[in-house]
């Protein structure tokens, strides 16, 4: 009888991001990925900063899903949630896609992310509207950032998650796979996004992290995504080559 090869466990992933992780795992990833974390809708900024007072726990959320990230986002629970999922965990996929829309400060210094789930539901809007509005790309929101990044980075060595991290530099497409340009999003679009990313990201590099970066040239809006059309919404094949480009580097001993 001929010896069959050895099943691949899946790798266990974390998720700290949104649509571009999620979207990969989801749609590419099969059963070569199983998801032991997702953390969305949450800046970098609010982590450990608690505004949890604030929540509007009688507002109408749609799902308990959005409910759950909205609270942890006002928890500013990343840390925690990371430590509870180190030991489990063989990667960290880490996207800036909800970095966005910059965060509100109270004036204890509790901080929320102004996501999309936010802007439409109204308690949540109105509590945060009454808080100051740090748009993301500004110089101040950079500087608070670039600090919590490092702050980040040592946690994640303290949990040995550090080196399993890959932080996944995907531009917004600046065209459709028919060739039109990409819609804007919420006052902005792709090409005034990914240059405003583009020192985040090169922080990023600076501490060390592992960027896993496509080239804007190589991809492309998906009109037909399950999502609908946004400029950080792509084709299939990106989300591909994000799975391909992370699986090959676990298999590099030399990582």
């Amino acid at each position: 009888m001929t010896d069959q090869p050895a099943e691949t466990a899946p790798l266990r992933v974390a998720i700290y991001g949104s649509c571009v992780a999620r979207d990969t795992v989801d749609l590419a990833g099969g059963d070569r990925f199983d998801v032991v974390a997702y953390i969305a809708r949450q800046s970098l900024l609010s982590a450990d900063h608690d505004a949890s007072a604030q929540f509007p726990a009688e507002a109408q959320i749609s799902s308990d899903f959005q409910r759950r990230m909205m609270f942890g986002d006002f928890l500013g629970d990343l840390r925690t949630r990371l430590t509870e999922v180190a030991s489990t965990t063989d990667v960290l996929l880490w996207d800036l896609a909800d970095e966005r829309h910059g965060v509100h400060v109270f004036e204890d210094g509790g901080t929320v992310t102004r996501s999309i789930d936010i802007v439409n539901v109204p308690e949540a809007l109105e509590v945060v509207d009454s808080a100051r509005h740090i748009l993301f790309g500004t110089d101040e929101h950079y500087e608070l950032w670039s600090a919590q990044a490092g702050v980040l980075r040592d946690h994640l060595v303290d949990l040995g998650l550090f080196e399993k991290t890959v932080v996944l530099r995907v531009p917004w497409a600046l065209v459709t796979v028919d060739g039109r340009p990409t819609p804007w999003s919420m006052g902005t679009n792709a090409k005034q996004a990914n240059a405003a990313y583009h020192r985040y990201f090169e922080r990023l590099r600076e501490l060390g992290f592992e960027i896993l970066e496509l080239q804007p040239l190589g991809v492309l809006a998906d009109p037909e995504h399950r999502w609908g059309l946004a400029p950080f919404h792509y084709t299939q094949d990106v989300y591909e080559e994000i799975v391909a480009q992370v699986l090959a580097a676990r298999e590099d001993p030399s990582n």
